[in-house]
């Protein structure tokens, strides 16, 4: 993939109503494959002090992006639009890690009024994998034809 680097605030995305859940963020203009779009922003806090817990029939309400082993950026505190990006199985951005800082990119070019996603890779504390409860507190909405019906990994991959 080409990377077009440059100034952060490019102005290319807005938080509207979502089809797949909640808010979600869309392009205000067409954004090229490669274009960094936004950083996603927030209190940095110790990983193992995120402990999402799981409400009865529901996903825990988190805002958080693991940046690494040791911290999780909590978008719900001081956070950026970022963090209403919401999952998709076939997703058109991606997050990439620098200097630790965490930049959602363009995976493919994104047309004016498309939602953005990223594949949120979210991982469970178990190693045998999600169970039912699980996959249906966390079941995506994305409607891509591949569709995996949740928002979590089978491995033990990074969460968002």
């Amino acid at each position: 993939m080409r990377v077009i680097t440059g100034a952060v605030d490019r102005d290319f995305i807005r938080v509207g109503r979502s089809p797949i859940h909640g808010r979600g963020v869309f392009a205000r203009r067409k954004i090229p494959q490669g274009a960094r779009i936004v950083e996603y922003t927030g209190a940095r806090v110790p990983a193992h002090a995120v402990v999402a817990v799981l409400p009865e029939g529901g996903a825990a309400p988190v805002y958080a992006f693991q940046l690494d082993d040791a911290t999780v950026i909590d978008g719900a505190r001081g956070g950026s639009d970022a963090r209403f990006v919401n999952h998709g199985c076939a997703p058109n951005c991606e997050a990439l890690c620098f200097d630790g800082h965490v930049y959602f990119y363009a995976l493919r070019g994104i047309s004016r009024g498309e939602e953005l996603t990223i594949d949120y890779r979210l991982a469970t504390a178990s190693s045998r994998g999600p169970t039912k409860r699980e996959r249906d507190a966390y079941a995506c909405r994305c409607g891509s034809p591949g569709c995996r019906g949740t928002m979590l990994v089978r491995s033990s991959a990074r969460s968002r």
